[in-house]
Parts: C-alpha cells; structure tokens; sequence
C-alpha cells in the first residue's frame, strides 16, 4: 500500500513555489468592502450566471450566498411587482431599496411574477428588474428563490447596509 504523504512529496519534487514579486513576502492585506468615494458604485463588476438568475458582485462570502440560494436568510421586506410595467419597474425598485434601512437583515425579496401571461411568454418586468438590480449599487447579490416563495418568478436579494 502506498503512503499517501510519501506519494505526494514525490509529486511535488523539485516544484518550484510562485512568488508574487509585488508582494515582499508580506501576508496579504484585508479586503475593504467599502466602495471608495471617487469610484462609480454602478460600474462595479459583479459575475452573472449564463441566464442572469443568480447575480453576486466579489467579496460576497460564499457561506452568504449558500444561505442567500437555500433561502436561509431572514427576508426584511417583499415588493411585488405584480401589474407594473417595463418602465415603472426601475423606480419602484430603487424606492423600494431605499426604504430598505434596517441594520440587522439586508435579505429582501422581489416578487416579478413568471410571464405566463405576457407576450411570448417572457416577462419584461422580470427582465427589467434584473438589469436594475445588476445595476444598483446597493444590491450585492440576488439569486431565484425557492420554491415555496416563487421560485423562478421571485429573487432573494442580497443588499449593502
């Protein structure tokens, strides 16, 4: 029988380790998660799923966005975009954001409805209200929700305090 640690030093045998010639053999330094004043929030990057269902911006602890997927959070609020349209859709989000100010949660949930009964079977607002939340500087996360709240037709939101 082959001793795996034995195996492994083998394996690895005149490796040479990658050194960071920037980094002075210093440790690395804790992140900031705070956006700095001079830089657009809105253009911060963040990484979207191939059908734009599950959206997080870097820095999101992947443990938060375990719970945020198993619908583990808390929701604070809930806003149902239920017969608005394409254009009515960005304000109610932003003001439904804005009035999002409590400190102990920051997990909402926004309700897009399916599309079932729109034009192609296609939900413009559904649409809609992913661009805006990708967009909003205070979302950090936002993924389809579980099926007991919607699942497809619902998102759990993630925001910034």
């Amino acid at each position: 029988m082959h001793d795996p640690d034995r195996l492994f030093r083998k394996s690895v045998a005149g490796v040479t380790p990658l050194r960071n010639k920037d980094s002075g053999g210093m440790p690395n330094k804790p992140r900031n998660n705070r956006i700095p004043p001079n830089v657009d929030p809105v253009a911060e990057p963040g990484k979207v799923d191939l059908d734009g269902d599950f959206f997080y911006r870097s820095g999101v602890q992947k443990r938060k966005l375990r719970e945020l997927k198993r619908g583990r959070l808390r929701i604070a609020d809930i806003l149902d975009l239920h017969g608005f349209t394409q254009t009515s859709t960005p304000s109610a989000i932003t003001n439904f954001i804005a009035s999002c100010n409590n400190p102990d949660n920051q997990c909402v949930m926004i309700i897009t409805g399916k599309g079932r009964n729109s034009p192609d079977r296609v939900s413009v607002v559904r649409v809609t209200t992913l661009e805006t939340l990708r967009k909003h500087p205070r979302v950090l996360a936002y993924c389809c929700s579980q099926p007991v709240d919607g699942g497809h037709g619902a998102f759990y939101i993630l925001l910034r305090r």
